[in-house]
């Protein structure tokens, strides 16, 4: 009888103990392939729905065909290089990059953008997300298009939103020239952002993806540690303006002050603060103000952008036409 109370008293151990033991493999097994698979959504509307003029384009990266847009500005001060995030494309509704390529367009910003690789109309390499450290030649390739296809001597930019701020931060550490880069919300740490992920998409608390996220970056070689896009982004010396929504559900804001303590080179702007009940967060559920900037303040969005690019009109100049090495 003291044997069998003595297994009925330990059962519920047992029981935590053998969930625990479950949920373990099913996030080594099944949750880290989860967490950076990803499915195309094609471009079904063009940046003619807002009045402008633009060209599609082919970018060549890595042997890949990406599918783009060029919208020049007609009186072009600058231009501007635009890489979305993750499972996104290049009319994503979150950023709502439509409507800020017309504000760009406004300020006499050319933009080049395309679907990276895995996304939109562009091929479909393995179906993986590599977090910036894979799609970086992407951002290259628009670089060379520019450099090809529309040489000047105009002041280039690159704007990253989340995944697309790693994708950017990774292009400069291997390489390439640009006068100033504009982050949004950008994706700093990838354990954070993965294990956010899951609680946004699942509703269950982030530690509980702790080890699915642990196990994607172990997998598939995602940016970490001494090579995470904070760490790199340490070290760039352009001007970089970092617009962070201090709600941002999933690339937090304790990352962007981070950057900002470490690199002098950062202006941090703090996005205002949206409701949630906003209209410009309709159909977003859980993901909430992430990279909501541009849909819900676009005036400040667009102060924010010209006061940047006017600062980097006065400093020196570091772009160049040449081919960017890799490091």
């Amino acid at each position: 009888m003291a044997t069998l109370s003595m297994v009925i008293k330990n059962w519920p151990i047992r029981i935590v103990g053998i969930c625990f033991l479950a949920w373990t493999l099913t996030s080594v097994l099944w949750g880290a392939s989860y967490m950076v698979a990803t499915t195309p959504y094609a471009v079904d509307t063009t940046p003619a729905s807002r009045g402008m003029s633009f060209r599609d384009i082919v970018l060549i990266s890595d042997s890949l065909a990406l599918a783009g847009w060029w919208i020049p500005a007609e009186q072009p001060v600058a231009e501007l290089i635009f890489v979305h995030g993750a499972g996104s494309n290049r009319m994503s509704q979150f950023v709502g990059s439509l409507d800020f390529y017309q504000t760009l367009n406004a300020l006499n910003v050319s933009v080049i953008t395309m679907d990276i690789r895995n996304h939109g109309n562009s091929p479909i390499t393995d179906g993986i997300l590599r977090m910036g450290s894979g799609e970086w030649p992407d951002v290259v390739a628009a670089a060379r298009w520019l450099d090809t296809h529309e040489p000047n001597d105009l002041p280039r930019f690159v704007l990253g939103a989340s995944m697309g701020g790693s994708t950017a931060i990774h292009a400069l550490h291997n390489g390439l020239r640009a006068d100033g880069l504009i982050l949004l919300d950008p994706q700093l740490d990838v354990l954070d952002s993965l294990m956010r992920g899951g609680e946004v998409t699942t509703g269950l608390p982030a530690p509980f993806f702790s080890v699915a996220a642990r196990s994607a970056i172990w997998r598939y070689d995602l940016p970490h540690g001494e090579n995470s896009p904070l760490n790199l982004a340490k070290s760039l010396t352009l001007p970089i303006l970092l617009m962070q929504d201090w709600d941002d559900p999933v690339t937090r804001s304790p990352f962007a002050e981070r950057l900002h303590r470490s690199n002098a080179n950062v202006a941090l702007r703090r996005v205002p603060k949206v409701d949630i009940e906003a209209p410009c967060l309709d159909g977003k559920e859980a993901w909430g103000s992430h990279v909501a900037a541009h849909p819900c303040h676009p005036e400040w969005t667009r102060e924010t952008v010209s006061a940047f690019i006017e600062q980097v009109f006065q400093a020196p100049r570091r772009h160049s036409s040449e081919p960017p090495s890799s490091t």
